[in-house]
């Protein structure tokens, strides 16, 4: 035999998986690299992309800023001199000086009562005047051209048809916000191709009146020209959008704003048909961040698409998304790390056949393994027969199989053998289990029976506490009729003694009705039906019945919850709820007569009901002020009542219901010193 044929299977598998390592390690190295240079060169990129950016938002920024200047030195203008508002020409002077010497489109003036002065920037910067007066006939906007030194010249041209009131955008929103503001964009009123944001501010007199809205207005057509003029010689495309996707400028002047067709909308970034458009359009609907540039190809050209937020500070909703051209060398570092990968996956199917190779020398030896494994299931799937046979195993290996699988062999063998030993104690622990179940069914028996009879004995009583009622209300109808008749009777001359036997008739029959609603109520208890509930619900019920049956009790009776249960957490049970509300009525009607009984003091009765969560259990605690129990109350004596005419039925209800839920009953002394009962309940969840 040649060295080779007698290695062990771990030498095969060193040498097998060093190989390995050096081919997938040494491929996954290289790629690692590259994405680590690439990653570089992303980021300074991206820096690159985003110190541009940068400079286009400030640019932007400062230029909006001019509106807002305007606007305050106008108002503070204004605030000084009244009058300017009632002299649209020296007013219009005003806006032409200013239109020669920032850098904006329009500056207007709405009033109150719908009349409006505009000064418009047009073409070859000539300017142009709109006035909407009571002098020049309100209802139309009259166009004049200015001079070079601002002076006005004839009327060019007379637009018919303006609205009473002021209904564009710029007026509307600024009268509503009640504060200086940047409009949405809107198209004008005698322009609608044309549109434009404009940043206004309310005017208001001593008293608070409006008097009117100055504004200055931004055209998004030339904000497009702007942009473009920013974005220079950059290639790429940069975009400013509302968040909804409608546009504002576009550095590309061939995107049209608005629709084609004769329509007046704007246009949306998801319709335009322009390749980094649609890619732009993808990266603002991204969920989640997308400041960070993200890397992108189109044509053989690599882009990076960024989409920044701005205007939040300016009161404006606006998205600038931008698809910067990335340099050649980010386009050659990701074909090389493609390629790199395609290497690693190659290295890495070729460790995978060498596996697979090494793995088949490894099953050939253990063929005969999985026969007797075979042989082994079939001999477990015998050990339901009454008598288990002994298991048995037997597998040949030779020398060439390796030392691993020998020693596997080994084990296995040493394992049916501790199998066998474990059927013949599991077989002696069946008969022990099967003795202790015997005896486990006849305690049962046992306890259905009883249960069986409790139950025939409950249906009794009930027929019999219902055959009791019927007779007993007519008995109790009768006595109330002549008590009534006795006393309707002109003449006195009927015995007292008549009447108060009368009354101790309807007194009696009372307290065999009540006796008899307390049997059924605990042949309720024998009948418990435990489901999980909320006892914060069983409180509130009990809260219901006492507003409605202990009227004259009810200001006594408060109920309190802990802190933690003030939210949506409840005190969850395994309860009978009617079992629950029966005992906790019982014991605040004990409660209550007490109170009752008790001579007249200065301090006002008072039953307090709270729930404690106590460890692993919750509590429903009763206290009252009343004169508190008996030093010689038997708590543990059936059918006990401390009251003349008690029966004691009530506590032998509660501590039944107890009973039933696995709970307990116990009484002491209150806090005030009267009496404390407290329901204890196992606590659930």
């Amino acid at each position: 035999m040649s060295q080779h044929s007698t290695l062990s299977l771990g030498q095969r598998l060193v040498r097998s998986t060093g190989l390995q390592l050096i081919l997938v390690a040494g491929s996954f190295s290289l790629v690692t690299y590259t994405l680590g240079r690439n990653s570089g060169i992303q980021q300074s990129e991206a820096h690159r992309t985003n110190l541009s950016i940068t400079q286009i938002r400030e640019q932007l920024s400062g230029k909006l800023r001019v509106p807002m200047f305007l606007n305050d030195l106008n108002a503070s203008a204004i605030d000084a001199q009244p009058d300017l508002l009632k002299n649209f020409d020296t007013l219009g002077r005003r806006f032409w000086h200013q239109l020669k010497a920032f850098p904006v489109d329009y500056i207007n003036y709405g009033a109150r009562d719908g009349s409006f002065l505009g000064l418009e920037r047009g073409t070859d910067d000539d300017v142009l005047l709109y006035e909407d007066s009571t002098r020049l006939g309100r209802g139309q906007l009259t166009v004049f051209s200015l001079s070079p030194r601002g002076k006005r010249l004839e009327p060019t041209e007379i637009i018919p048809g303006m609205s009473a009131t002021h209904e564009e955008a710029w007026y509307v929103d600024t009268v509503d916000a009640g504060r200086p503001t940047w409009s949405s964009i809107y198209a004008w009123e005698d322009q609608p191709d044309i549109h434009s944001v404009s940043y206004n501010t309310p005017l208001f007199d001593g008293d608070g009146q409006l008097l009117g809205v100055i504004g200055v207005d931004m055209v998004i057509n030339q904000l497009s020209t702007w942009l473009s003029q920013a974005w220079g010689k950059r290639s790429g495309l940069a975009v400013l959008i509302e968040a909804d996707g409608r546009l504002i400028a576009s550095s590309d002047p061939s995107i049209p704003l608005t629709k084609t067709g004769g329509s007046n909308e704007r246009s949306s970034l998801g319709e335009l048909d322009h390749p980094l458009a649609e890619m732009l359009h993808r990266i603002h609907q991204k969920p989640g961040d997308s400041a960070q540039p993200a890397l992108q190809r189109h044509n053989e050209e690599a882009f990076l698409l960024q989409s920044t937020p701005w205007g939040g500070d300016h009161g404006l909703n606006w998205v600038l998304l931008t698809a910067s051209s990335a340099n050649e060398e980010v386009t050659q570092g990701s074909r090389t790390l493609s390629l790199e990968i395609g290497a690693a996956v190659l290295a890495l199917g070729f460790t995978l056949l060498l596996n697979r190779s090494l793995i088949n020398r490894i099953l050939q030896p253990l063929s005969a393994l999985r026969q007797a494994s075979r042989s082994t299931e079939q001999q477990i799937n015998l050990l339901g027969d009454d008598q288990p046979q002994t298991l048995q195993y037997r597998c040949e290996l030779d020398q060439k199989s390796g030392q691993e699988l020998l020693d596997l062999n080994m084990a296995v063998q040493s394992m049916v053998n501790a199998f066998n030993q474990l059927t013949r104690n599991l077989s002696a622990k069946e008969q022990q289990i099967t003795q202790m179940f015997q005896k486990q069914r006849l305690r049962d028996e046992q306890a259905l029976t009883q249960m069986n009879q409790r139950l025939k004995v409950s249906l009794e009583a009930a027929a019999i506490a219902h055959e009791i009622n019927q007779p007993l209300s007519i008995l109790r109808l009768t006595a109330q009729r002549l008590q009534h008749q006795l006393r309707q009777r002109a003449n006195g001359d009927d015995p007292v003694e008549l009447l108060e036997a009368l009354q101790i008739l309807d007194d009696q029959s009372s307290r065999i009705a009540r006796t008899t609603d307390q049997i059924k109520a605990i042949l309720r208890n024998a009948n418990t039906n435990l489901t999980r509930l909320d006892l914060r619900d069983v409180l509130n019920s009990v809260q219901l019945y006492v507003n409605s049956n202990l009227i004259e009790a009810s200001s006594w009776i408060s109920a309190a919850l802990p802190s933690e249960l003030k939210g949506h957490q409840g005190a969850w049970v395994d309860g009978d709820a009617v079992q629950l509300q029966i005992a906790v009525i019982n014991l605040v009607k004990n409660a209550v007569d007490a109170l009752l009984l008790q001579p007249s003091a200065t301090e006002a009765p008072e039953i307090v009901i709270r729930l404690e969560r106590r460890q692993q259990n919750w509590a429903i605690v009763v206290d009252d002020n009343g004169p508190g129990l008996p030093d010689d109350h038997p708590g543990d004596v059936p059918l006990y009542s401390s009251k003349p005419s008690g029966s004691g039925l009530g506590l032998f209800i509660v501590r039944s219901a107890m009973d039933s839920h696995n709970g307990e009953l116990t009484l002491g002394i209150s806090p005030s010193g009267g009496t404390r009962a407290v329901l204890l309940l196992p606590r659930q969840g």
